[in-house]
């Protein structure tokens, strides 16, 4: 086997292990009530790779919760077709 088919079938691996990590990390986020989804687990787990503080990110999450419960956006206004 080529250093390159080995490459390709690590990051396969990788992969598939990403995946069943965010999928109990997700599962674990629905028992616990942290609210997180697959894609914001999966974001978070890529900004820790990237060096970024856990704990840095979670107080950076709570914050931006925070600011949007207290701020919340405007809903559309719906308009309704006049002439039904």
């Amino acid at each position: 086997m080529s250093a390159y088919n080995s490459s390709i079938g690590d990051d396969r691996r990788a992969a598939r292990q990403d995946s069943a990590a965010i999928d109990v990390l997700g599962e674990l986020s629905v028992e616990i009530g942290a609210g997180l989804t697959k894609s914001q687990i999966s974001a978070a787990m890529n900004l820790m790779r990237q060096g970024v503080n856990p704990s840095a990110l979670a107080a950076i999450t709570r914050e931006l919760r925070r600011e949007a419960q207290n701020n919340p956006q405007p809903q559309p206004h719906q308009y309704h077709n006049a002439q039904q």
